[in-house]
This record gives C-alpha cells, structure tokens and sequence, in this order.
C-alpha cells in the first residue's frame, strides 16, 4: 500500500464505512470476564473511527490537529499555553489540572470544531476553568489557520474518565506532542501510549521538560534508545530545561525551537501532508487487526449468550420431563395422605383382611363415607396438600438449579446479582400453586359428575358419594404402575386398591381413561406452573441479547479492509 492516496481510495473508504456499521452494531451486554477489555476496546475503536478516520476519509480537507499529551504534572498546559503565547489552559498544582480537552485553533476553522464534525458526543464550552464535561474551545489569531493545538487530560489521572478522554483526543490527533520529564520519562503509562502511536504509525515528538542541564546528554541517549526499542526511532527529542516562568509562560528563547518546528510543519504543505499521510495510513493499516480483535471479545459475548441460554433450556426442560415422574411415581401418597387413605378404607383393616369382592369391598368404604366418620375430605385435602408442596418444591429446585448454573459462569454471575427476581422463585408462586390445584380439584368433580350422568355409574358413584370417588380418582392418578419407584408396600397396595375400586365403579376401559385424564390435566397445569418460574430469566436473556453473528460480521469487515488496502 503506497503511503499517501490508497489509503483513500474508493475501495478502502467502502470497507471503512462497513466497518464503522458493524462496530457501531456491536453490543458488549453481558459482563462476561472480559467485558471491561471488551467495552474499552469497543469505545476506542468507536472513537477513533468517528473522531479521526471518518472525517479525514469523507472530507476533503480539515485541520492538521497537534495533541499535548502526557503524564501528570509533566507541564503539558504551560507548554501550551507559551506556544500560544497567553495562558488559554489551566495549569498549576493542583492535580490533575486539565479535566476537559482544551483545543486552541484559529478563527477560521471554527466550523471544524462544531458538534458534528469533531467529538460529536461531548458538551462545548469557552470556559477552561469549566467542571462540566466537555471539549473547550478557544479561538485564537497565534494559531496557525489549518492546525490546532489540543491540550489533553493527564493519561495516568486518578479519574477514569479522564484517562479515557485523554486517550481519545490523541487518537483523534495527526501528530502526538508527547510531554515528559527528566524524572519520569521511562514511566509505563506513557510507553503503552507510545508504543500504541507505533502501532499505528502515528507521528510522535517528544518533549522532554524540566531537565538539568548536566543530565541533558545522558536523558535524552537514555530516551532515544527506549524510543528506538518502541518504534519510534524517528521521533523528534526537545529538551526544556528547568526555567523560572513569566507570568505563568516558559521564556521564549525555551520554546522556540518546538515553536518553529511546529510552524514549519504547519506551514509546509509537503511536511505537513507527509505527517498527516503516514499517520492516516498507519491508521487504517492498524484496524484490521483491531477490528479482528473486537470480533473475539464481540464472539465471546456470543458463546456466554449462548451458555447461559443453553444451561437455561437444559435446567427447565429437564424439569418439564420430570414433572411425569414426580407426579406419577406415587411420592405424592406418602404421609399424611397414606395416614388419611387407611383411615379412609377402614383404619388399615382392608389390608389385613381384605375380602375376595370388591362389592364387600364398596360396602365398608360407602359405609365410612356416608357414616358419621368423613373420612373423604380429609383425604382429598390432604391429597391436595401434598400435591401442591411437590409441585412447589419442583419450581423452586429449578430455580435453585439455574442460579447454580449461572452463578458458574461471570455473565451469568453478574445478572443475577443485578437482578434480584432471578435468585428465587416469584411471590405469587405460592397463589398461583393454590389456584392451580384447586382449578384441578374442581375439574375432577366435574369430570366424575359428567361421568355419573350415564346409568352405568351413577348408582355406583352415589352408593360411594362424589367425595369418595374423587378421592379415590385423585388417589389412583397419582400411581402409575410403568413410573413407580419403591414407594412402600402400603402406598404400593393403596395404590392397586383404589385403581381396582375406580375400575368396579367405572369399568376398566373408563375408569383408564379417567385417571389418566386426571393425571394429564394436572401435568399441564404443572407445567404451566414451573414454565411460570422462567420467565424472568427469559427476559434477563431478552434483555442482554448481543446481535446474532456479530462476531462474524466484525471479521468480514475486516477481512474487506485488508483485501482494499
């Protein structure tokens, strides 16, 4: 790729655009263990594409921008501020001192520095004492027409945001005016900035202020070889030594060999353009890698989705499955609703001596129900009971079971913690239980009244009571032979007694088709219940959803850029 015009020829400038779209497209919604690399790669990617690539692509002419960076108290605004020539950018003790960037450019390319053109985000203001965050602009004749001078936050400041910003405004730059110390020159914060400038071949000068003169030959070997090391072989050193200010300004004698090279760089087209040039170019070289990894981080997104979503599907559909053994396998007959059965069929002497008829058989139990002993309802509503607090329990083990999983992974770690609905069940799961079960209790009376209209059971089911045969019905459907587990020889003979007792009433065929009608319906309302307790999770997922395939997006585009340059 030559050095100048390919970096801007139609085919670069399309992929360019596609770029921009698919990082603007781009979601980091779950925090996954990389999310803070992923969301800081994201925005400088965003930024420079925005603030420097796009406007130096699409326009045909905008200010050569010099950025003042460095470290904190390195004398980056009073290096400003006597290039300018009065003080335009606080500078002082305080630290840090620049919170805002300051950009000091010449009347005639104000335009250029309006909201939609350069930092589109950030408030405008004139004042350089402001404390709202912003961009601060400063008009000013000393200016060359066609350059600015940005004055940038400190990049190792204790706020973030300042940090961040600093690194914004120098990507946004053509030329970094990077400020040191005799002191603090091998510091690491500004060497991963430095090292960031070769990368994508920006231009660098440095500034190397404050230095003893008996030091001067030894720094500034000592520098150059760590600029060498970085890429930067050709970078340009100035020393300031250690001077008195006026009013606030370095002496002019101090700065005026960065002043001249400055307006000679400015002045010169063929300089000025070869600089602009190589950090264009250097620029666009850099994004297809930069882009490639923004689709790791942005695929990363994609697979913890995905996890959490799977080990979501996996946790309910297993418990849906499960419902049918829970519900079928007799457990719902233990305790107190076997206590309530043997009082019901005669004190547990039907099974010490049960009689060879099962018309014997209707004599004693029709007699318990329409005596003076009800022993039906308290076995219904035991049934009843005890049907709701495993149907209970089984919402609230999924629930349980998915926070596990989830608490596993970082994303799914920091949902839950955002969210408190997800760590336990609802509060109407208790309502909505009670609801389902008595909806069930009445479609069993229902269902048994429907069938006792035909004269083949009607007598049978009076000479029981409706009670007793629902009873019985709610008794039988909570057993089936082909999913019992070893639920004990007298819920085991319970079980067979009360099947046996619905077919005398019923007939087989019918009685069949009756307890399996009554186990189905409250499958479904089961179901329905624990499907119920997904939701919220659901909607966390709804809510953190990454665009499909971005990651593959990023890297087509990518790929595009790389086929163009």
């Amino acid at each position: 790729m030559t050095e100048s015009k390919s970096a801007v020829t139609p085919p670069v400038g399309q992929a360019l655009n596609d770029i921009v779209k698919r990082v603007s497209e781009t979601r980091f919604t779950l925090r996954s263990e990389d999310f803070a690399d992923a969301r800081t790669a994201h925005s400088t990617l965003t930024a420079e594409l925005n603030d420097y690539l796009l406007p130096r692509i699409n326009s045909s002419r905008t200010p050569f921008l010099i950025a003042v960076g460095g470290s904190t108290g390195a004398g980056k605004s009073t290096l400003v501020n006597s290039l300018v020539g009065r003080n335009v950018s606080p500078a002082g003790v305080r630290r840090p001192t620049t919170g805002n960037p300051v950009v000091i450019f010449n009347p005639a390319d104000s335009k250029f520095f309006e909201s939609e053109h350069y930092l589109p985000d950030l408030p405008r203001s004139s004042d350089p004492q402001s404390s709202v965050p912003g961009v601060v602009l400063i008009a000013d004749e000393n200016i060359e027409p066609g350059t600015a001078i940005l004055d940038c936050p400190d990049i190792d400041s204790i706020s973030e945001t300042n940090r961040a910003l600093s690194h914004r405004v120098l990507l946004s730059a053509d030329l970094w005016l990077f400020v040191t110390t005799a002191n603090r020159y091998a510091d690491a914060a500004p060497w991963a900035l430095l090292k960031t400038a070769a990368a994508r071949s920006t231009s660098v000068a440095i500034v190397l202020d404050r230095v003893p003169p008996e030091a001067n030959r030894e720094v500034r070997h000592h520098l150059s070889s760590l600029l060498s090391e970085a890429g930067l072989a050709n970078s340009p050193i100035f020393s300031v030594a250690e001077l008195e200010l006026e009013d606030g300004l370095l002496p002019h004698s101090a700065i005026y060999p960065i002043r001249s090279w400055i307006s000679q760089v400015g002045t010169e087209g063929t300089s000025l353009e070869r600089i602009r040039n190589r950090t264009l170019t250097g620029a666009v070289a850099a994004l297809p890698l930069r882009v490639r990894e923004l689709a790791d981080f942005a695929e990363t997104q994609e697979q913890a989705h995905s996890a959490l979503a799977g080990s979501l599907e996996k946790s309910f559909r297993s418990a849906q499955s499960g419902l049918v053994e829970v519900f079928s396998d007799g457990r719902v007959l233990h305790g107190e609703v076997n206590a309530r059965w043997q009082d019901f069929v005669g004190t547990g002497q039907l099974f010490r001596g049960l009689e060879p008829t099962m018309a014997r058989m209707r004599d004693r139990i029709s007699a318990a129900v329409t005596g003076k002993h009800d022993a039906a309802t308290p076995l219904h509503v035991a049934i009843l009971r005890s049907a709701a607090v495993s149907l209970r329990e089984q919402a609230i083990d999924v629930v349980d079971e998915v926070n596990a999983e989830w608490r596993n992974t970082a994303a799914g770690a920091a949902l839950i913690e955002d969210q408190p609905e997800l760590r336990t069940v609802g509060a109407g799961l208790e309502d909505a239980v009670k609801s389902a079960v008595s909806t069930w209790s009445d479609e069993v009376n229902a269902l048994v009244r429907d069938i006792g209209q035909g004269k083949k059971s009607k007598a049978r089911i009076l000479s029981f009571g409706v009670a007793g045969v629902c009873a019985v019905a709610e008794y039988a459907a909570f057993w089936d032979p082909q999913q019992s587990r070893d639920v004990g020889q007298g819920n085991r003979q319970g079980a067979g007694v009360a099947l046996n007792l619905a077919e005398t009433i019923f007939g087989e065929d019918e009685a069949a088709g009756l307890i399996s009608s009554i186990r189905q319906r409250f499958l479904d309302a089961a179901v329905g219940i624990v499907a119920s307790c997904r939701t919220p999770f659901d909607n966390a997922l709804r809510l953190s959803a990454v665009p499909a395939r971005q990651a593959g997006a990023l890297r087509a585009s990518g790929e595009r850029l790389e086929v163009a340059l």
